[in-house]
């Protein structure tokens, strides 16, 4: 089996926050390479952990690594925003926890043929494989609008309407079909941090192909309703605006509330943010970015 440099972010912080019961019923929305669904196995007896992932080529490396654990783990090909189709095939109705890896794996990332990364050779990004839609068809078929509003929305990048502009320029006479193509425009644009460019325009690219947001959205809205008392929805996320999609939509139901005879009842609560100490930084400088946060069920 290939060996693969993986590295957990908030594992600990993730882990202590779910509150583990040996006998309870958890969702990894995002198995990767299994990381966390291994840390939640572990704890576990008679309860079972579900491994979703739209990724089938995850789902396969996943299932070797964790073979150990294979009794505890139900391993789900699907979006994660089908979390209601996925449980009612189960036969389960209520769970006790719910974690969300937003980072893009390490294999992912590095795999040159996925395209993921500037340093790959497709134009594909793609995470479920069976999809029909790519990195094409965003910078072939987009309008100058919609790309600028990518770049910026998720990518961060200060030049979006200038890069929107130089795309549909190039496209007029000659079709995106490689990595190249985008690496020579993104290169002509000469700030002060080239590497920082090229990830995040990527990023930003990857994030559209996927309909990564409006996914989180949806799955979320549905995730909490599936919620035991006491459950806890734990998502880690990296960029900004999967970040501010989390906190919209945790403050909402944090507002929930009727007002009784004798008190105002709350449905939910959160918790403070947490970020990664020094020492994981030190150890894995992309965590730098990630935030974890938290939401508990506390009445029906």
């Amino acid at each position: 089996m290939e060996k693969i440099n993986h590295y957990s972010v908030l594992l600990s912080e993730t882990i202590k926050s779910l509150r583990i019961k040996s006998d309870g019923t958890y969702i990894d929305m995002t198995l990767g390479l299994g990381g966390h669904t291994k840390a939640i196995a572990k704890m576990l007896t008679t309860g079972k952990v579900i491994a979703i992932d739209q990724d089938i080529n995850a789902i396969r490396k996943a299932k070797e690594t964790l073979e150990e654990y294979s009794d505890k783990i139900i391993f789900v090909k699907s979006n994660f925003r089908n979390i209601d189709i996925v449980l009612k095939e189960l036969g389960i109705s209520k769970v006790d926890g719910i974690l969300y890896d937003l980072g893009t794996s390490y294999y992912q990332l590095t795999s040159k043929e996925r395209g993921f990364s500037f340093k790959g050779t497709k134009l594909d990004m793609r995470m479920d494989l069976d999809s029909t839609f790519n990195a094409l068809n965003v910078l072939n078929e987009y309008s100058e609008s919609d790309l600028k509003r990518i770049f910026f929305d998720y990518g961060d990048v200060k030049f979006a309407k200038d890069l929107a502009k130089e795309i549909i320029l190039f496209r007029s006479t000659t079709p995106f079909e490689n990595v190249l193509q985008l690496n020579t425009i993104i290169s002509n644009f000469n700030t002060y941090n080239r590497k920082t460019n090229f990830n995040n325009i990527y990023q930003a690219i990857r994030i559209e192909v996927n309909d990564e947001i409006g996914a989180l959205r949806e799955s979320l809205e549905k995730a909490l309703s599936f919620l035991k008392i006491n459950g806890v929805i734990s998502v880690i996320s990296f960029h900004s605006y999967e970040d501010k999609t989390v906190k919209d939509i945790f403050n909402k139901y944090k507002n929930l509330s009727k007002e009784t005879p004798f008190e105002i009842k709350k449905y939910f609560r959160t918790q403070k943010v947490i970020y990664p100490s020094l020492e994981e930084v030190n150890q894995n400088n992309p965590s730098r970015s990630a935030k974890l946060r938290n939401i508990i069920k506390i009445n029906e």
